[in-house]
């Protein structure tokens, strides 16, 4: 679907197609064409039951309940709770490039991810995901002291740092719920 036909369906301008476009999440283009169905589910989690361009993706999942979905702020959602949401997610993000789906499902749980030198055997020239910026203690690394990790590894690392259950399914990870699609399953 074209920018003009999508934006005429999604009820808004071409340029607030664009403006929505350039935000990180935004499902990507498939062969230069808009992607109807991803994107009338991305844009549901930003209206309001009442608006009557929901209509428009119905069928498609909706996002965990009862947590705000601002699309960039960290909120605290229990270990079911994302396995929900997760289950729901199955295969959206299945093409996206391997480096940019790392990157977000990074910022999906709040860590942060860098990039080290090839420089063996002291570095790797993979990725590494810390609790901060600048890690300067051993205990601040969560994955890939050496930056051994590839993109797939973060992906799954991310998975695994918020599904890690230390009392029970109750127990809560920040997450940013507009993002946590990136962390599906690909099958």
């Amino acid at each position: 679907m074209s920018v003009s036909q999508y934006a005429k369906h999604a009820g808004m301008s071409r340029q607030a197609l664009y403006t929505w476009e350039a935000k990180q999440g935004f499902p990507t283009r498939v062969g230069g064409k808009i992607d109807q169905t991803a994107c009338d589910a991305y844009l549901k989690q930003f209206r309001d039951s009442h608006d009557p361009r929901t209509k428009n993706a119905n069928s498609k999942p909706a996002p965990a309940r009862g947590k705000p979905k601002t699309g960039s702020e960290l909120v605290d959602m229990s270990v079911a709770e994302i396995k929900q949401h997760l289950a729901r997610c199955t295969g959206q993000a299945i093409e996206m490039d391997e480096d940019e789906r790392a990157a977000l499902a990074a910022k999906a749980v709040g860590l942060y991810l860098s990039e080290g030198p090839d420089n063996p055997p002291v570095t790797f020239g993979g990725y590494r995901l810390a609790m901060n910026d600048c890690p300067q203690w051993e205990s601040e690394i969560v994955a890939g002291g050496a930056f051994g990790l590839s993109a797939f590894d973060v992906v799954g690392d991310c998975r695994e740092h918020v599904l890690y259950v230390v009392e029970d399914e109750s127990d809560t990870y920040p997450v940013i719920p507009a993002l946590l699609y990136v962390l599906g399953k690909d099958e």
